[in-house]
C-alpha cells in the first residue's frame, strides 16, 4: 500500500466526501483544536482552527511555532487544499477532512456516504468503527454528544497506517 492510500481511515476519501456536503452537519461550528498524531513513539502536535458556516468549512492547521502547515476549504464545489513544503507527503489534508467528517457528522449521513465508498460504519455509544470489507480501518471514541458542542477529547486510530490521533477541542460561542 502506498502512503497516500492509508493517510485517511476512510477508504476512497475523495469519493466519500463527494457524497456529503458541509451543511450535512446540521449546524455551524467554530472550534479550536489541539491535535496530536502519534506513531512509533513519535508525536506531531498542531493547532487547528475550524470554521463551518453557511455550507462552507474552512480549516487551518499551524505548527507550534505558529507556521501554517495546511489549509482546507470545503464547499458545495468540492475540496481545495494548500500545504506547506514542511508537511510530510504522507499527510493528506483531504484525508484529514474525511476522518473529521466520518467521526463528527451525523451517523446516518456518514453511514450512507461510506456505503457508496464501499465501507461500513458501526456505532455504539460514543464509539465509531469503520470497516472496509472485513478490515477495520478506524476506531474512534468521540468525547462530545452527537450534535452537541465540540468540547472535550476525541481520539481515533488509523488501523491501516498504524497511527493514533488525539484531539482536544473547544467550540467557540
Amino acid at each position: 500500500m502506498s502512503p497516500g492510500s492509508v493517510s485517511s481511515t476512510v477508504p476512497a476519501s475523495s469519493t466519500f466526501l463527494s457524497n456529503l456536503r458541509p451543511a450535512d452537519l446540521g449546524r455551524e461550528v467554530e472550534a479550536v483544536q489541539l491535535v496530536t498524531v502519534s506513531r512509533d513513539g513519535n508525536a506531531v502536535l498542531v493547532e487547528v482552527r475550524l470554521s463551518l458556516k453557511a455550507g462552507q468549512l474552512f480549516l487551518v492547521a499551524q505548527d507550534m511555532l505558529g507556521q501554517r502547515v495546511m489549509t482546507v476549504t470545503w464547499t458545495e464545489d468540492g475540496v481545495r487544499d494548500e500545504r506547506a513544503p514542511s508537511l510530510p507527503p504522507v499527510v493528506s489534508p483531504v484525508g484529514m477532512l474525511a476522518d473529521l467528517v466520518a467521526i463528527c457528522w451525523p451517523e446516518d449521513i456518514v453511514r450512507r456516504a461510506l456505503e457508496k465508498s464501499g465501507a461500513n460504519l458501526t456505532a455504539q455509544g460514543n464509539q465509531r468503527i469503520i470497516l472496509s470489507g472485513r478490515e477495520e480501518t478506524m476506531r474512534a471514541a468521540v468525547g462530545w454528544p452527537p450534535q452537541g458542542p465540540w468540547n472535550g477529547r476525541t481520539s481515533y486510530r488509523n488501523v491501516r497506517a498504524g497511527y493514533s490521533v488525539d484531539v482536544q477541542s473547544v467550540e467557540q460561542p
